[in-house]
């Protein structure tokens, strides 16, 4: 077993305490910054914009439009999702809360949100993809490029990464 030189243990004790916190809470605030709060779900949310709706707010049984991105904390936060095209154009989503078809995790981390308003949601694996096992394609969103899709899978599949995701979400309409 080799030996480390005693110059470099601070920083190899530094590096060993970042990497074990990798992919396991939220990313580390700055200072200033508001903390995550964690719903009893293990789902962490962190309001980055309050919206500016007066009107409905978002529950289970509405239809929401919302512009985000998806990534995988797991690859080092590499976006696999996003509401705008390559070219940058706009695609919003659209779909009706408790219907089961967005990530659970994602529609719990929603709830309350208002028009306008930035949310950035953080999804355990349990309540994320992997909640019907490792069948992707359950749930929306889906990655959008094939590459993409495969990245994603691949973290499922393998029981030592997690697969917690980090979503980005603006609220554009809610009804």
């Amino acid at each position: 077993c080799a030996t480390v030189p005693p110059r470099l243990a601070p920083a190899l004790a530094a590096t060993d305490e970042a990497f074990s916190r990798m992919a396991s809470q939220a990313p580390i605030p700055k200072e200033g910054d508001t903390p995550f709060t964690e719903l009893p779900s293990g789902v962490k949310v962190k309001v980055i914009k309050p919206g500016t709706g007066t009107g409905d707010t978002v529950e289970a049984g509405k239809t929401v439009t919302v512009q985000m991105t998806a990534s995988a904390l797991n690859l080092n936060g590499v976006r696999f999702f996003s509401t705008k095209l390559d070219d940058g154009t706009p695609d919003p989503l659209m779909f009706k809360l408790g219907e089961g078809i967005a990530v659970p995790g994602l529609e719990e981390g929603m709830i309350g949100m208002r028009k306008g308003e930035v949310r950035r949601i953080i999804v355990p694996a349990a309540l994320g993809y992997a909640a019907k096992g490792q069948n992707v394609g359950k749930y929306i969103p889906q990655p959008r490029s094939f590459v993409d899709q495969q990245a994603l899978k691949s973290i499922l599949k393998n029981p030592n990464r997690d697969a917690s995701v980090l979503f980005d979400v603006r609220v554009d309409r809610v009804r």
